[in-house]
């Protein structure tokens, strides 16, 4: 369970969430192996999204990290409670596609450019501000271009790095809630009550996060 957890979130929490809901739809029973496994590919994204930072823009690391960590932190003993309350139930991995496969490789990279396309067109029309709302966009369904992107653009000094942290905090914030609203619509309720508090606390978390500055 854990380690399905792992690899879907580091091939696509998202498409993992998915299966995961069609999954426990399908099949009555227990929902506590599928609650797990989202959970646990959600909290990889946070890892990843440190690691791509890491790669692209390493000045930029030392401003994200913490308030990235915090949330991986919070997602992982998330996890653990669920896997606690309900991981000694077995259960199998789906099948996940290839994410070297050409046709995958090519999709991100034309998501990539559009979004990147995107960011400088409302950096440019609206200021930093337009940019909140690409990243909250961007996000629902892909944090890795929204990310690149913000790293970027941080590294070249076209984007100061406090509003950098923010734009990818709000990438994450709008993924887990369009994955959230993934598990109500597809899956069964008792795996979206399973979830709920999981997702709740750090959505709460990457919200608080956001508005510090105004405490």
């Amino acid at each position: 369970i854990v380690l399905g957890g792992i690899l879907g979130g580091m091939v696509s929490s998202t498409a993992t969430t998915v299966s995961y809901a069609k999954r426990a739809a399908a099949a009555p029973g227990v929902v506590g192996p599928e609650a797990i496994v989202i959970t646990i590919a959600s909290a990889v994204v946070f890892a990843r999204m440190l690691g791509e930072i890491a790669t692209v823009a390493p000045s930029f690391l030392p401003a994200a990290a913490p308030w990235l960590m915090a949330l991986l932190i919070l997602s992982v003993v998330s996890s653990f409670a669920l896997w606690l309350r309900g991981g000694k139930d077995h259960d199998e991995m789906p099948e996940q596609e290839n994410p070297s496969e050409l046709k995958s490789a090519l999709l991100f990279g034309l998501i990539y450019a559009v979004v990147l396309f995107v960011v400088a067109a409302a950096k440019e029309r609206y200021g930093n501000r337009g940019l909140y709302a690409v990243a909250a966009l961007s996000g629902l369904t892909d944090v890795d271009a929204i990310t690149l992107s913000t790293a970027q653009l941080v590294n070249a000094g076209r984007l100061n790095a406090e509003d950098g942290w923010r734009l990818v905090v709000v990438a994450a914030i709008s993924n887990l809630i369009f994955k959230a609203g993934a598990v109500a619509a597809l899956g069964r309720w008792r795996l979206f009550v399973r979830i709920l508090p999981a997702y709740g606390v750090v959505i709460a978390a990457g919200i608080l996060m956001l508005l510090y500055r105004y405490f």
